[in-house]
């Protein structure tokens, strides 16, 4: 829901060489340590919005006991089993993302 309320991160998601894209995936989003004051390095790609919508309708009760033992993701590291649509340059946070702006 936060990159519909900053058109920036909005353009940059979508057109940006600079971020990973990979396909949506619940446990793995759970996993991401996000960056909370500025864009993201991976953002996660929905085929639709219905998708996303019956994803979060569900008990998510068993998905947090299995995500709890397992190791964090870093926000810019892809991991094993990702379905990577973009393999990020990262450029942008090579130079510091905001504050390198």
């Amino acid at each position: 829901a936060g990159i519909l309320s900053s058109p920036q991160e909005t353009v940059f998601a979508l057109e940006d060489a600079s971020p990973n894209r990979v396909g949506f995936d619940l446990k793995r989003l759970m996993r991401t340590k996000y960056i909370i004051d500025d864009f993201q390095q991976t953002y996660f790609v929905i085929p639709s919005f219905e998708a996303l919508l019956e994803t979060c309708y569900k008990d998510f009760g068993d998905v947090y006991a299995e995500v709890k033992g397992m190791p964090d993701c870093e926000a810019h590291e892809l991991a094993p089993g990702d379905d990577v649509i973009t393999r990020g340059t990262l450029e942008y946070f090579k130079a510091g993302g905001r504050k390198g702006r």
